[in-house]
Order: structure tokens, then C-alpha cells, then sequence
């Protein structure tokens, strides 16, 4: 049998299925949850899952009002497969298992898209198949997968869009995005971030990337009009952006995002707390955070630059990294190394196009270093960056001279 690059492709898809299946099967006590740190927000979400089926709405408890402390998307998620399957986290792990496999695949389409070179397409997509972070987060109850899934997709459709001027693709992306964001808010800026590199980049672009806008709007404005509803104000994302805010700009602690943020607050800022609705507290821990980092200008941006490392090394925490932090900070550095390579070699007609997901990378870098940094914030970017590491390391090798569009 031929190997061409369908089939090899295919291939990698199934593995990356296989590895994931062995890591859920092997999970000790599967309906226990959260099992780990790294799945201290499970508990939420599936809470939230579990009132809406029983008809209680979005809220947390029969007794409880109606909370805006998380954005739709995960809970509804949940909510979907607990309909279909019953209440079983195992289900949930398989489809997200799922959802993996074909970020895999997009991971293929993405680089095909910007390099038109199928043989770095399938060692990016096979890097994605065999990353450990990545195998390890569909067994967590989280959103790492299908934020993943959304924002890779969305990428993809975005360039497809501006390689062929379709409009109902560029509104589909919105679409898709607007999802990714009720998935994990902090994706609200990058729309408008998009619009204005593409716009500044070629100014012809700017119909189809407002289409993808207005896309992204519809998709928000339910939730948002729903808060209003409530709440008498405009909530967009979530109520928790003052807290972690405020828990990532304290400075005493280094914005640890391991520390509650509950006892970080001192005597007076307590008793202002105390009694109030979660929308008042979010505009109070605003505030507050706004005055920790004006008043605090050198000492934020040094716990910036700490953040990077916490982000995409997992490094910087003030105590000695576990072997397996360390190897995933080799990991990641050679990557991100490789991928600044991929840059310098990608063909002309690839660089317009590769500000999608540079802008993406960029920008949630950007917006993640004004919360409590971990490293699992940014491995749904690693699909974005995965192309260009390919592409820079096929060259660096010398596999080919220079990457080009391939003659059909």
C-alpha cells in the first residue's frame, strides 16, 4: 500500500485517538472529580451542567441567584453529553478525545494553509498527536480541549476566508470564535486585535475581517443580553475578571494562581466585600486591581516578565521545578525556537495570511500575563504555533532548502 500524505495523515489522527483512549482508561476512580490542581475548576462546571438539566437554570444552587461567574460554553458542553450519555465524565473525556483528533487534523490543514507543504503538515499535526500537555488535557474535566478545537477552527476558517474572499466563511469564523469565547473569555479583544493587524497589513481585507466581527457579535450578544436581564448591566464575558485581576497583580504572592484568591484580601477589603452581589464585587476587585498596577508600575511589569516563563516554560514559581516542568520547558523552548525560524523561511504568498494565528499567540500572551499565568492557559495555542515549528525545523535540518508553494 502507497503511503501517501492522506494516509499518513490518517494514521497520525488514529494515534493521537490511541494515546488518548490509554490516558483515560488508565485514570484511577474516572467519576471522581477534580482529581488535581490542574482541575480545581471541574467542580463548577459540571455543577452548573447538572442545574440547567434538572431545570434549575444557570445558577449554582436551587437557593442561589443566577451567576455570570462563567461563561456558557463548557457547562453547556457538559450539559449536551450528560444528556445524551447520562452523568459520566468518561463520556465527556471521549469527546473531547475526540475533539483532539481533529484539532490534529487542523493542525495539517493550518500549516498546508501557510506553507502548501504536506510533509511539515504532517510533523506538526504529529507533534500535536504526541504532546503530552495535549493528551493529558482530555481526561481533564476542563476546557482546554474544546477551546483548543474552537480556536484552531476558527483560525482555519478565518484563512480559508481571506485565501478565497468568502464572506460566509469570515462569518462562520465570527461564529466560531464567539463560541471559543463563551468557552474561556479571554479571547473578547483578539476580533477587534484581528481587524486592525489585517486592516493595517492590506487594507482589502477589511470587509471579510468585520464580517468575522459581526459574526463574533451575534454569537455574544445572547449572553450578554441575558446579564443585562439579570443584572441591569452590560456583562459580557464573565463576573470573575475583577478577581483575577486582582489575584494576578498581588504582588505579596507574585499572582500565584495556586493561592485562593478569597485569602488574599485584606481586613478592609473584606468588609467592602462582604454582603455584596458577585457584580459588585467584580466592579470593587477592578478597581482594586486597576490601583495595584498604577501604583505599582516597575513591580508589575518585572511579575509580567515571571509570568512569561510561568506561561509557556511553567518555570518561575520560586521553588525547585518538577523533572517533568523541566522537560516541558526544553519542549517548549525548542518550539517556540523552531517556530521563529519557520517565520524567516515561510514563503511570501504564506506571510499575509500567517498574521491570523501570530495575532492569536500574541495577543492572548498578551492578555494572559494580566491574570494568574499557568501553563495550561496557553496550550491551546500550541496548534497555532505547531505549523511554524514544523516548517522551521524541516528547514533547519535541511529536509528542503526553502519551503514554497508546492506545484499541484
Amino acid at each position: 500500500m502507497r503511503c501517501t500524505p492522506k494516509t499518513i495523515l490518517l494514521a497520525i489522527v488514529g494515534l493521537a485517538v490511541v494515546v488518548r483512549i490509554v490516558a483515560i482508561v488508565s485514570i484511577d476512580h474516572p467519576q471522581k472529580v477534580p482529581r488535581s490542581l490542574a482541575e480545581s475548576d471541574a467542580p463548577t462546571y459540571y455543577l452548573l451542567a447538572e442545574n440547567l438539566l434538572k431545570g434549575i437554570g444557570y445558577r449554582y444552587g436551587p437557593d442561589l441567584e443566577p451567576t455570570a461567574k462563567r461563561t456558557p460554553g463548557y457547562p453547556l458542553f457538559i450539559a449536551g453529553i450528560f444528556r445524551i450519555f447520562g452523568r459520566n465524565f468518561n463520556a465527556i473525556r471521549g469527546v473531547q478525545c475526540a475533539l483532539e483528533a481533529v484539532t490534529t487534523f487542523l493542525v495539517f490543514a493550518l500549516c498546508s494553509l501557510l506553507f502548501r507543504n504536506s510533509v511539515a503538515g504532517l510533523l506538526g499535526s504529529l507533534a500535536y498527536a504526541l504532546y503530552p500537555p495535549g493528551i493529558l488535557s482530555s481526561t481533564y474535566i476542563m476546557t482546554e480541549s474544546l477551546y483548543a478545537f474552537l480556536l484552531t477552527g476558527f483560525t482555519v476558517c478565518l484563512v480559508i476566508a481571506l485565501l478565497s474572499r468568502t464572506k460566509s466563511l469570515a462569518l462562520a469564523a465570527g461564529i466560531i470564535f464567539g463560541l471559543a469565547t463563551l468557552t474561556r473569555p479571554v479571547g473578547l479583544v483578539l476580533p477587534w486585535a484581528l481587524l486592525a493587524v489585517g486592516v493595517i497589513i492590506r487594507r482589502n481585507s477589511w470587509k471579510l475581517l468585520a464580517i468575522m466581527v459581526l459574526g463574533f457579535l451575534v454569537t455574544m450578544l445572547p449572553w450578554a443580553a441575558r446579564n443585562h436581564r439579570i443584572y441591569g448591566k452590560w456583562i459580557i464575558t464573565s463576573t470573575l475578571v475583577g478577581a483575577n485581576l486582582y489575584k494576578g497583580n498581588h504582588l505579596p504572592t507574585q499572582g500565584a494562581f495556586f493561592t485562593s484568591t478569597d485569602s488574599l484580601f485584606p481586613p478592609d477589603l473584606r468588609n467592602r466585600l462582604s454582603g455584596k452581589d458577585e457584580v459588585t464585587r467584580d466592579s470593587i476587585l477592578r478597581e482594586e486591581a486597576l490601583k495595584t498596577i498604577m501604583s505599582n508600575k516597575k513591580q508589575v511589569a518585572a511579575l509580567m516578565l515571571k509570568k512569561i516563563v510561568r506561561l509557556w516554560f511553567n518555570l518561575g514559581y520560586g521553588r525547585k521545578p518538577s523533572g517533568r516542568s523541566v522537560l516541558l520547558a526544553i519542549a517548549h523552548a525548542l518550539m517556540l525556537a523552531f517556530a521563529i525560524y519557520g517565520l524567516e523561511v515561510m514563503p511570501p504568498a504564506g506571510k499575509f495570511l500567517s498574521f491570523v494565528p501570530l495575532t492569536i499567540i500574541v495577543v492572548s500572551t498578551l492578555a494572559y500575563l494580566a491574570v494568574a499565568a499557568e501553563v495550561r492557559f496557553v496550550l491551546p495555542l500550541v496548534p497555532l504555533v505547531l505549523p511554524f515549528s514544523a516548517a522551521g525545523l524541516m528547514s533547519a535540518l535541511g529536509i528542503i532548502a526553502r519551503i514554497g508553494y508546492e506545484t499541484r
